[in-house]
């Protein structure tokens, strides 16, 4: 039985509102609840706008029932109740997703008589009642245009009004309102949404974890294309603009939303409520319904997000050209057709009369002035003829790496889709996803942007070293790091195939064999320093040797140095911290002195050499003499290989004024960083449990002296001032030895448990590398100090959903003898 005639029933038999609104949610419920079915039947453009009706069809029936409820057996006509129920946003374009908000605008005139504040207020509370998550505007007729320009969200919303129900009379004044709000200050509303659509592009860019309504190029970049075009031609559909706009562009355009449109749906029936990010987790359900693998969902998303985003800001362009003109008479001109203005490239003509590599030549010795490439560039360019590539056209590639400044030319042509074209070699990363929670951008995104890492350099060390290489050096850095991941997409090694690709490319180029060397080295083992660095004992001469046994030469591992950095940095934000940073130059430090020596020094000689330097440093010699004697005769030779002078200066200072039997310290301006002093015992374990909700990077424990210890524990995060009383009773607490946390039970086996006491001269190294677990670092340490076992120094790394973590041990009899125990202990805990 329909809905209509079941409330029909509930009335006959004086039901309440209470009544009406349960059994209209019920069936709201069962709709929503069929959502899935619909979907595996009508996909895209094609459900929403059957979702947008069935949600028309529901406002109706509680219009409807309101209407009846008010006037009973004199319900007046249609059009003579001065009320107009409008659909804006997503739910007035037919595009309704799932879970998204109906965003309803009721239009009326306040007629005596009518009660239509009352009317309008049940209309809006019974929907609510009903389940339906409502988001609306009221206005009466006559207030519609000075409402439009208290703010442009509100004359936005406004232009996409859709009629619903109720008096088309009050609909036909409130089109002509419309019609005066689309002219009604044209240009300053095109600026703001011009400017919307750029910042849009810059705080949400194309990436893994998408934003398809919110960034660049979703479902905002063609509302902003509909609300231009709206205001300046009047038209209901972005199709009318036609031929104003190519057809064909058009036609591209649409297919990429169409695919689009499908995703988000769903997005929301995976997720189970409003989701427009790309979740990775959700992938895999998302893949089954569109009927695609991962790996093809992901690319087509990320094809049509670039699509949607071409095309919009091209037709952008071409729709505002005549509103917002530029001023080409005091440009600087380059060639025929290129201009550059307030440090952006345009284009005036869209059909170039050169080819491809010629135009990229032409510009390249003017990149420096040029900090944006603007669409219209991105068409002229798309438009060339590219020549099949031959010796003839080499020394053009080859130049284009010899510039300081690549990016913004790299992105404009791969926007053109013409980057895969010229640099054949990436054509297999084509839009590739990256599915590991740790890349930020799809593996093509992630290339390019290596080059912008390499454009602007943060970290001073590295920036140094990069200014003081010469031409060629660069030229080739250059082409390793943007080529550093074109052997992914295959099965084979990527950093092997890879290898081999960088190698073939340079050597086309005719770069001189030294050079075509670096590539190879560097692209070979891209990944070699950085995991070195987060995963192995330094400190160890083994380590150092091993790494620079590969690397070969002081030039290379320069050049490893920076694309490191690039690698990083180009993942995404915050990736590059001062902790990583900190183990890459200390690693860099240590191995430029491994090339420098015929022989890797003793641990011993190590030291010798440090303390003769700290011995000589202004901090050390302001201490008393008996606190250089008690730093001095620190044990752990990891303290000095580890920290810098100023550090170890620091702490003697703190070990001199320590007045208290512990005092420590906490840091969070970045990450939580907690540093402690202690001449009595700390139960370790108890405050790693109780922080176990905070991922550890780094974990240092010293011994001073007999009675007194140093720890340092780093995290990947920080925490609000306002946890900071609470951390204060956690440290406080630890000092209690007789303080229980409970720890979740561990879930190791032995194969994943790596025990090596003949490591180095003092240490015992252990690796755990396993499904990554709350709470394995505070069980590990926990059971080592019910054991009496030091830890010197551990390294934690997530990723991927695994830990991989180093502890190294201080030789002191109990922990090489008791290996068995151990590894029992650790693998049967919660068993």
């Amino acid at each position: 039985m329909e809905l209509q005639n079941k409330i029909e029933e509930l009335i006959d038999k004086n039901g309440s509102d209470f009544e009406v609104s349960k059994l209209i949610k019920q069936e709201y419920k069962l709709y929503l609840d069929s959502l899935d079915i619909l979907f595996k039947e009508h996909k895209g453009k094609n459900f929403l706008v059957k979702h947008t009706k069935s949600i028309d069809s529901f406002l109706k029936i509680i219009y409807k029932y309101i209407i009846r409820k008010y006037f009973e057996d004199y319900t007046p006509l249609q059009n003579a109740l001065p009320i107009t129920l409008l659909a804006l946003g997503s739910y007035a374009r037919e595009q309704l997703c799932v879970y998204s908000d109906i965003d309803l605008m009721i239009v009326y005139k306040d007629i005596k008589g009518y009660n239509t504040k009352e009317i309008i207020e049940s209309i809006l509370s019974m929907a609510w009642d009903s389940g339906f998550k409502l988001g609306h505007r009221v206005h009466e007729v006559s207030d519609l245009i000075d409402a439009s320009r208290t703010e442009h969200s509100i004359k936005t919303a406004m232009l996409e009004s859709r009629f619903i129900y109720g008096s088309k009379f009050i609909w036909m004044e409130t089109q002509n309102s419309l019609a005066f709000i689309r002219k009604d200050n044209q240009t300053s509303f095109i600026e703001t949404k011009l400017q919307e659509y750029y910042d849009r592009h810059d705080s949400k860019p194309i990436e893994m974890r998408a934003d398809i309504k919110n960034g660049a190029g979703g479902f905002r970049d063609l509302n902003a294309l509909y609300w231009i075009a709206t205001s300046l031609y009047g038209v209901s559909k972005i199709r009318d603009l036609i031929p104003l706009i190519d057809e064909r562009d058009y036609a591209k355009m649409m297919q990429s939303m169409e695919f689009l449109f499908k995703v988000r749906v769903a997005l929301h029936l995976s997720a189970g409520k409003k989701e427009d990010t790309l979740r990775l987790e959700l992938i895999p359900d998302i893949a089954k319904m569109l009927g695609l693998s991962q790996k093809r969902v992901a690319q087509k998303i990320y094809k049509s997000l670039f699509d949607v985003k071409t095309y919009s800001h091209l037709f952008i362009t071409q729709l505002i050209k005549d509103v917002l003109p530029l001023d080409f008479n005091n440009a600087k001109k380059i060639g025929d057709d290129l201009f550059i203005i307030d440090e952006k490239l345009y284009a005036k003509d869209v059909m170039p009369k050169k080819d491809t590599l010629t135009i990229i030549h032409s510009l390249i010795k003017h990149t420096k002035k040029i900090k944006y490439f603007n669409i219209t560039f991105v068409v002229y360019i798309k438009n060339s003829k590219f020549k099949n590539q031959d010796n003839s056209q080499n020394h053009l590639i080859k130049d284009i790496f010899y510039q300081d400044r690549l990016y913004e030319l790299f992105m404009a042509m791969y926007n053109a889709k013409l980057l895969l074209t010229v640099f054949p070699a990436l054509s297999k990363v084509r839009n590739l996803p990256q599915f590991d929670g740790y890349h930020r951008y799809p593996v093509d995104i992630h290339s390019i942007q290596t080059l912008r890492a390499l454009e602007s350099i943060d970290d001073k060390n590295i920036r140094d070293i990069y200014e003081n290489l010469d031409a060629d050096e660069k030229a080739i850095l250059r082409v390793a790091s943007f080529l550093h991941d074109c052997g992914k997409g295959r099965k084979k090694d990527h950093s092997i195939l890879g290898s081999s690709i960088v190698k073939k490319f340079s050597q086309s180029l005719e770069f001189d064999k030294k050079y075509t060397t670096y590539a190879y080295t560097l692209v070979r083992y891209h990944t070699l320093m950085s995991n070195i660095a987060a995963r192995e004992d330094i400190y160890n001469e083994k380590v150092i040797y091993s790494f620079i046994s590969k690397i070969k030469n002081p030039t290379t591992l320069k050049l490893l140095y920076i694309l490191t950095y690039a690698d990083i940095e180009s993942v995404g934000e915050g990736t590059y911290s001062n902790f990583n940073s900190n183990l890459l130059y200390q690693l860099y430090n240590l191995s430029m002195d491994a090339f420098s020596h015929n022989a890797m020094i003793s641990e011993a000689g190590k030291r010798e050499n440090i303390e003769k330097k700290l011995k000589t440093s202004q901090g050390f010699l302001t201490l008393k003499n008996s606190t250089k004697k008690r730093i001095l005769r620190i044990q752990s030779n990891l303290l000095f290989f580890k920290y810098t002078i100023p550090e170890i200066n620091s702490l003697a200072i703190w070990i001199e004024s320590m007045s208290s039997e512990y005092e420590y310290k906490i840091s969070y301006e970045n990450s939580l960083e907690i540093e402690i002093l202690s001449k009595v015992e700390l139960n370790v374990g108890y405050l790693l449990g109780k922080l176990s909700h905070l991922d550890i990077i780094t974990m240092d424990i010293f011994k001073i002296e007999m009675n007194l210890k140093y720890f340092k524990i780093g995290f990947t995060e920080s925490i609000d001032e306002d946890d900071l009383f609470t951390l204060d009773e956690t440290i406080k607490k630890a000092f209690d030895m007789s303080s229980k946390t409970k720890l979740p039970p561990l879930d190791l086996s032995k194969k994943e448990i790596d025990i090596n006491c003949m490591h180095s001269t003092s240490y015992a190294r252990m690796k755990v590398n396993c499904i990554d677990q709350k709470g394995l670092v505070a069980n590990i340490i926990s059971t080592f100090d019910d054991m009496g076992i030091d830890i010197a120094s551990a390294k934690i790394q997530t990723m991927r959903n695994r830990a991989r973590n180093l502890f190294l041990i201080e030789k002191n009899g109990k922990f090489c003898n008791m290996q068995d125990v151990i590894l029992k202990k650790l693998t049967t805990k919660g068993v």
